[in-house]
């Protein structure tokens, strides 16, 4: 039978009483699960961020996805258009760029883009927000759960789990990339100002669907990285603990 000291207000919680030798309580079981899942989503969100905001790479993909020839757009400009964009997604100054061709001086991009980007920035910040939040919330949990042996079992399936959600992503996107980007934007935007015409809006011609490709075979192999990383912290942890 459980303790007294076991039990809510003498009676059998099931959070707090536990009459079978070896269980572990619900109230432990639970904050574990919700910190190694914290703990993974914020890796990917810190992930996105990261790679989204590096001018470096992001030029280094418009040049190889976008190229002058295909943009329009004169090759010596990329760079401040890299920046502009990765400076504008960590919430500094405003998404216009001035550039010259000819003589003539052009902004670069359209009040649709602007407003679209602007709601592009928007996730971002909520990227970077919930990366900061939920580190605390792991580590309080951690804290709280790191002398239970299970904590490191939960954390190890749940890098598994993350796992095969990145293999079952990467099938997915293999098959029908252009959908799952729409779907993605149906579910991250209330409008429609994602829908960039070619012909008008220089933001689509220098970010085709390829540079969304190569970014997101960016993230997912970092992500699948850190996720094996985990696997095998929680495996030599659980080796340690018998």
């Amino acid at each position: 039978m459980p303790k007294p000291s076991q039990c809510l207000l003498g009676g059998f919680s099931p959070l707090y009483c536990f009459p079978r030798k070896g269980d572990f309580p619900v109230r432990y079981q639970l904050v574990s699960i919700l910190s190694a899942l914290l703990l993974c989503l914020t890796m990917l969100a810190a992930i996105v961020y990261g790679v989204g905001t590096q001018p470096a790479l992001m030029q280094t993909l418009m040049l190889r996805t976008a190229p002058p020839e295909a943009t329009g757009f004169p090759a010596e400009q990329y760079g401040a258009a890299a920046k502009l964009i990765t400076d504008y997604l960590k919430g500094d100054g405003d998404f216009q760029l001035v550039f010259s061709m000819n003589g003539t001086a052009y902004n670069a991009f359209n009040e649709r883009e602007q407003t679209h980007m602007a709601d592009v920035r928007t996730l971002f910040s909520l990227c970077r927000r919930f990366s900061l939040g939920s580190l605390l919330l792991t580590l309080v949990g951690w804290l709280y759960s790191r002398k239970q042996r299970f904590f490191w079992r939960i954390v190890r399936r749940t890098a598994c789990c993350m796992l095969a959600l990145v293999a079952i992503l990467a099938l997915l996107a293999a098959m029908d990339f252009d959908r799952l980007f729409i779907l993605f934007h149906q579910i991250a935007f209330t409008n429609n100002l994602w829908l960039l015409n070619p012909q008008t809006d220089l933001l689509i011609r220098l970010m085709p669907t390829q540079l969304f490709i190569d970014y997101a075979q960016i993230i997912g192999i970092v992500w699948a990285a850190l996720m094996v990383i985990l696997l095998i912290i929680a495996t030599v942890k659980l080796r340690n603990q018998q």
